[in-house]
């Protein structure tokens, strides 16, 4: 089966299996190719900026790449960096100035996956790529990264349309003064008011005015978190969508590979691929050991290989096998994965 060219392509795996480097490589190879290729990674571990060679000042800004006389562009998620682009896209300047939203806009602060997919959305909005490569998180952040777009349907649902027609009206009122607990005791449940009521004895009333305006400002950006929405199809379609599940043949990664793909079924759909990493087949192929315990070693990683490889290939439908690469240089590595890309698409 040739692999074909997609709109996204969307690279996950568990830690420590090369799915950045592989992601990178896949990227290099479709800009080869003559695409206009972005390449995103919102891995909070930012491998991909000591692979390309990229400054700290990077981080968050989309920036022209060189990768073995190959010329792409590559973003390292920052999610303050996302909060600007939507403050200036949609006219919002107070999402960037709010308290609360910044502290939310924080590496770990907890919106980082759903911004990831505004960022995603954005760029693909902007027309200036035919192919967008994603590196995701490892292991279960990338299920909170596919999780980001129910919890944006579930923020924007019809009872918070209605508090926020409530709040609108008394905004406007007030000239754009908030209410604090007067609007929470009309609006919350018992135990929330329980909750923020706590809150202001030991913050003060600020922060409960700073909640309740980040709550307005955050929704008065909805068109972009909306948008959000939609795209979890294109991500789900055959048609517009490429998805590669990153595993090796090292010990237990396989399975991890397998544990992701069974959270992960409602979203990502049948026609995917397995990248299988670090593969020794060939190289154990054209190895005469010398004596008999080197014999035995052989014997014994090849039948550990080959084995893995016929439950693979029982259980994904596609299996995409990589070699391991003995080079400590990374652009050798990354020119040898980009030729085996290469060999996949024939």
């Amino acid at each position: 089966m040739a692999l074909s060219t997609k709109s996204f392509e969307i690279f996950c795996g568990t830690g420590g299996v090369g799915k950045t480097t592989l992601a990178t490589a896949r990227a290099q190879n479709l800009a080869d190719s003559g695409l206009r290729v972005l390449l995103i990674t919102i891995d909070p571990a930012k491998r991909l900026k000591d692979l390309l060679g990229l400054r700290e000042e990077a981080v968050g800004e989309v920036v022209p790449v060189e990768i073995n006389g190959v010329k792409l562009h590559a973003l390292l998620m920052s999610p303050e960096k996302t909060i600007q682009r939507m403050s200036k896209k949609y006219n919002t300047p107070d999402l960037e100035g709010n308290r609360i939203v910044q502290i939310l806009s924080k590496p770990y602060g907890g919106m980082n996956e759903i911004l990831s997919m505004v960022e995603l959305q954005m760029q693909f909005d902007s027309g200036l790529y035919d192919v967008i490569v994603l590196d995701t998180p490892p292991g279960a952040h990338f299920l909170d990264f596919l999780e980001s777009l129910n919890k944006i349907s579930s923020f924007f649902d019809q009872n918070f349309i209605e508090i926020f027609s409530y709040l609108g009206q008394k905004t406007a009122r007030a000239g754009k003064k908030f209410f604090g607990l007067n609007f929470i005791n009309k609006v919350i449940s018992g135990g929330v008011k329980k909750l923020l009521t706590y809150l202001q004895s030991v913050t003060g009333a600020q922060f409960i005015d700073d909640f309740i305006e980040a709550i307005h400002i955050i929704y008065q950006s909805r068109e972009a978190f909306l948008k959000g929405i939609s795209l979890k199809e294109k991500l789900k379609s055959k048609k517009e969508c490429n998805w590669f599940l990153v595993t090796s043949i090292e010990q237990g990664k396989a399975e991890e590979a397998i544990e992701i793909r069974s959270h992960a079924t409602h979203f990502i759909h049948q026609d995917h691929y397995l990248v299988l990493n670090k593969c020794l087949e060939s190289k154990l192929s054209n190895w005469s050991p010398q004596n008999e315990d080197l014999t035995k070693i052989k014997n014994s990683l090849e039948l550990k290989e080959i084995n893995l490889k016929k439950q693979l290939k029982d259980l994904f439908p596609v299996v995409l096998e990589f070699p391991e690469v003995m080079s400590l240089s990374p652009n050798d590595h990354l020119l040898h994965l980009t030729k085996t890309w290469k060999s996949h698409a024939l």
